[in-house]
């Protein structure tokens, strides 16, 4: 049997919320995915999850950042190489992330991740939502 490669911009959706598991951090080769501090207004990725070593640090657009804070892991979508490293089922325990060319939109017939909770949910805002929090 065969199994389906994905790839393209990876995008976090709603099912990361309060879960930021980090996994995903570990495997991105390019360090594209941040976390916000919200006392510095700074979205920092680390070179290894949870190492507090900051690898890259971008100003966020605190409106947009201050949607979700500190709940949500953010993929810098200009930075991410489409290896799809982080799109595997393995990675993330809650199926928070999609590629962007195939975000669910919340129809019958939309491919979700089998374990995201979200199922039926429209997650396509989300790319542009991360576009806007690295608009700072």
């Amino acid at each position: 049997m065969r199994t389906a490669v994905v790839s393209g911009v990876a995008v976090i959706t709603e099912a990361c919320l309060d879960v930021n598991d980090r996994s995903c951090v570990d495997v991105c080769p390019v360090q594209c995915i941040y976390e916000f501090d919200e006392p510095s207004n700074l979205l920092v990725s680390e070179m290894r999850a949870g190492s507090g070593v900051a690898e890259r640090t971008h100003t966020a657009n605190a409106g947009a950042a201050t949607v979700f804070g500190a709940s949500l892991l953010y993929v810098h979508l200009d930075e991410c190489t489409s290896c799809a490293a982080c799109l595997q089922t393995s990675v993330c325990p809650v199926g928070a992330i999609y590629a962007e060319g195939r975000m669910p939109d919340g129809s019958s017939a939309a491919p979700y991740n089998l374990n995201d909770p979200t199922i039926g949910h429209d997650h396509s805002w989300f790319a542009q939502h991360s576009r806007n929090v690295f608009a700072g």
